[in-house]
C-alpha cells in the first residue's frame, strides 16, 4: 500500500510534542522501553493511535529524517528525532 503523507499531515498525526535534549529526561529513563538516546532535539508522543506512530514513523524514513522509537510506561509511544514539524516553528 502506498500512501502520500505530507509535512500538514504528521502534524496531525501526534498527540503532544516538546524539547527532549537537555530538558531533564534522562531522570526518567527507566520509563522507555528500550532504553533511549538523550540526544535528540525533539520528542512526539503518540498516546492512543498506534497506526499514527506507524504513519509518522513512515514519514520520517520517507523524508530522509533520523529517528528513534520506544514505548512510554506512562502510556503510547514515542519518537525522538532532530526533525522539526511545522506545528513546531509557528
Amino acid at each position: 500500500m502506498n500512501l502520500m503523507i505530507s509535512e500538514r499531515d504528521f502534524d496531525r498525526l501526534w498527540d503532544t510534542s516538546m524539547e527532549w535534549q537537555g530538558q531533564g529526561w534522562e531522570a526518567q529513563d527507566g520509563r522507555f522501553s528500550p532504553p533511549v538516546s538523550f540526544r535528540w532535539k525533539r520528542a512526539y508522543w503518540f498516546e492512543l493511535a498506534y497506526a499514527n506512530f506507524l504513519l509518522a514513523c513512515s514519514y520520517l524514513e520517507e523524508q530522509g529524517h533520523k529517528y528513534e522509537t520506544a514505548e512510554d510506561d506512562a502510556g503510547g509511544w514515542v519518537i525522538l528525532t532532530d526533525y522539526e514539524s511545522r506545528e513546531v516553528l509557528v
